[in-house]
């Protein structure tokens, strides 16, 4: 069961890294663009804390 969440995990966290380039981001930019966030700099913000907290989790499962 562990193993199938880690999976999982695993495919979250190449689905939120992949668009994320240095010369353009282009999940910050869909987040921006969906209106949830009222700045660049909120969607910015909450994109990089869903990366790291997603991280977080993989290397907590991995562990376990």
């Amino acid at each position: 069961m562990i193993f199938q969440k880690r999976i999982l995990i695993a495919f979250l966290i190449i689905f939120l890294l992949v668009p994320q380039t240095p010369r353009e981001n282009k999940l910050i930019l869909t987040f921006n663009e969906s209106g949830l966030f009222s700045n660049y700099f909120d969607a910015s913000q909450t994109v990089k804390l869903v990366t790291l907290f997603t991280i977080g989790i993989y290397f907590l499962t991995l562990f376990i």
